[in-house]
């Protein structure tokens, strides 16, 4: 097998460039046990550390912190709430050079040139026309995943579903408790465009379309997969099926699903989202 090489000269052999945007996605848990099978030491900040010298301050790096599970009435802050998308999200929210976008739902670690606007936005959906997702698309934006599934890195399709506004969604309101990174606090009513019962996402037939067409590309760093994902040639095949099939390449409808969705709105769901009990988790610790 092939010497992983240092996290350092990653960008490099990916082609990362001065000046780009990249979302990075990984499987914290798999590379460093891939990184230390290789007898290196290196970890999460070093990873943060190689992509964002690599675009340099007049390229954007982008890490999801997302907390898509939240529930009405629920509560969320900015500075303190863990993400539930992974360690590598956790380590760019603590990494000095990240800050988190404010949307509750699909947040992410942003450092280099798009923090000031991606901050500062005050976007209410998590995918509309302020957020990272669109950000991506009009700056030409990668997405990079790491000995990760590639489904997992592919959340931009949400985004081209609410542009598209997709027959197989349905807009609804949920109202949080929510605290910004100055520490205000409010209730807010931010905007999901949800899926409706029985349909469900599925990347499969994407992937093998995008890889055919070279828009998404896998390689080896040593033991460490990589696949690079093109956010202009994903976006217009997205935009292109969804106008001609409905989304035959990124969505699946069954009945039995639509039962068992069906289902659980009749349970009585026990106890708070994920999300809220981290938060709650965090705010009993005592302070240093």
């Amino acid at each position: 097998m092939t010497a992983t090489p240092p996290i350092a000269a990653w960008p490099g052999l990916l082609g990362v460039q001065q000046g780009e945007v990249l979302m990075v996605v990984a499987d914290l848990t798999r590379l460093s046990w891939a990184l230390r099978r290789a007898g290196s030491t290196e970890g999460a900040k070093a990873l943060l550390d190689a992509f964002v010298s690599a675009v340099g301050p007049s390229g954007t790096v982008l890490v999801p912190t997302f907390n898509h599970d939240l529930l009405p009435g629920e509560s969320y802050d900015s500075r303190s709430t863990p993400t539930i998308t992974g360690a590598l999200g956790e380590a760019a929210r603590a990494h000095p050079a990240f800050q988190r976008t404010p949307h509750p739902f699909h947040s992410c670690a942003v450092a280099g040139a798009g923090t000031e606007e991606l901050v500062g936005s005050k976007e209410i959906s998590s995918f509309g026309p302020g957020s990272p997702f669109a950000f991506m698309r009009r700056h030409a934006a990668r997405i990079l995943a790491l000995d990760i599934d590639v489904t997992y890195a592919l959340t931009y399709i949400h985004h081209v579903e609410e542009v598209e506004q997709v027959p197989y969604r349905r807009w609804r309101d949920v109202a949080l408790h929510y605290t910004d990174g100055s520490g205000r606090s409010a209730w807010c009513t931010y905007r999901l465009y949800g899926k409706c019962a029985g349909h469900m996402n599925s990347t499969r037939r994407l992937e093998q379309v995008l890889s055919r067409k070279g828009a998404m590309t896998t390689s080896m760093l040593g033991s460490v997969r990589a696949t690079v994902v093109d956010v202009p040639a994903l976006h217009k095949l997205l935009e292109k099926d969804i106008r001609s099939t409905g989304g035959v390449l990124i969505h699946d409808f069954t009945w039995e699903r639509w039962l068992r969705d069906q289902a659980r709105k009749l349970m009585r769901r026990e106890g708070p989202s994920r999300s809220h009990r981290a938060l709650q988790e965090h705010a009993s610790r005592p302070s240093r």
